[in-house]
């Protein structure tokens, strides 16, 4: 293969993989995504204020779910958490994305170690069936750019 070839085939496999990050679509705003395993989950932000959920693989959607924003959010020494939920049916799918202190690094300069969590819960009926973990993401896992809406009470699961 040319020189050519291969650099055309390099470009066109690193913009399909950061492409594929995400499963958001061109106008939509990412709010939130990360992949769990083999799938991705994203929520995405609508030109109409609402939110996208999206799970599976791209060209693969195994569900979407759109929906007002639902966010409730908490703090605690050393962090907070996030939580977006979309409703469907019996189930919930919450976001979460939360930082926290861990270990201490150095304690003369009260530094710790940020640990950062995220994922989903599947939620039917009020009981946690699943806590799928993120297990990457391209940047920070917090939740990012949220249209305009009204804070919820917080739930802890």
């Amino acid at each position: 293969m040319s020189k050519k070839g291969l650099l055309a085939l390099s470009f066109v496999l690193c913009t399909t993989n950061t492409w594929a990050s995400s499963l958001c679509r061109t106008g939509e705003i990412e709010s939130f995504s990360c992949r769990i395993k083999s799938k991705t989950v994203s929520v995405c932000a609508a030109k109409d204020n609402q939110l996208i959920y999206r799970y599976g693989k791209l060209g693969a959607i195994e569900l979407t779910l759109v929906a007002p924003v639902h966010f409730s959010a908490t703090s605690y020494s050393g962090g907070g958490e996030g939580h977006l939920t979309f409703k469907n049916n019996a189930y919930k799918y919450v976001i979460y994305s939360g930082i926290m202190n861990g270990e201490w690094i150095d304690e003369e300069l009260g530094k710790r170690e940020k640990i950062e969590v995220a994922g989903v819960y599947v939620i039917k009926d009020d009981d946690v069936l699943a806590d799928l973990k993120c297990t990457e993401s391209d940047d920070d896992k917090a939740i990012r750019y949220l249209p305009p809406h009204e804070r919820e009470e917080f739930m802890y699961y």
